[in-house]
C-alpha cells in the first residue's frame, strides 16, 4: 500500500488524468492543508507537478484518501473515489473524466 511517509521526500503518488488506479489500494494522506468542505477541519492535500495538479481528499478523516481529482495543463481531468467493500477489500472507481472547456 503506498503511504505518504513510506519514502521520505517522495510525497503522494502521482497520476495522470488517463491513469488507471486498478490495484492501487488505500493511500495514506500527507497532512491536509486545505478545508475543501468548509467545515473548519483540514481534509485535503494538493500536489502539483510540471504537467498536472492532484487534489487528495480524506472525507471521513481516517487518514486515508477517499477522493482524488487530477487536472492536467491541457485541460484533461479525471476524478476517482475509493470504495471499501464489505469483505474488507477496496478499489478506486472513476467517477468523472473529460476536458475542461468542452
Amino acid at each position: 500500500m503506498p503511504t505518504s511517509g513510506e519514502f521520505p521526500g517522495i510525497g503522494m503518488p502521482s497520476f495522470e488524468a488517463s491513469s488507471s488506479l486498478d490495484g492501487l489500494g488505500p493511500v495514506e494522506m500527507e497532512p491536509p492543508t486545505q478545508d475543501l468542505d468548509s467545515d473548519g477541519i483540514l481534509d485535503t492535500f494538493t500536489t502539483s507537478g510540471p504537467d498536472s495538479m492532484s487534489v487528495w481528499t480524506d472525507t471521513d478523516l481516517d487518514g486515508y484518501a477517499d477522493q482524488l481529482s487530477v487536472v492536467e495543463n491541457d485541460g484533461d481531468y479525471s476524478a476517482w473515489e475509493y470504495h471499501r467493500n464489505p469483505d474488507g477489500t477496496g478499489d478506486w472507481r472513476q467517477t468523472d473524466q473529460g476536458t475542461l472547456g468542452e
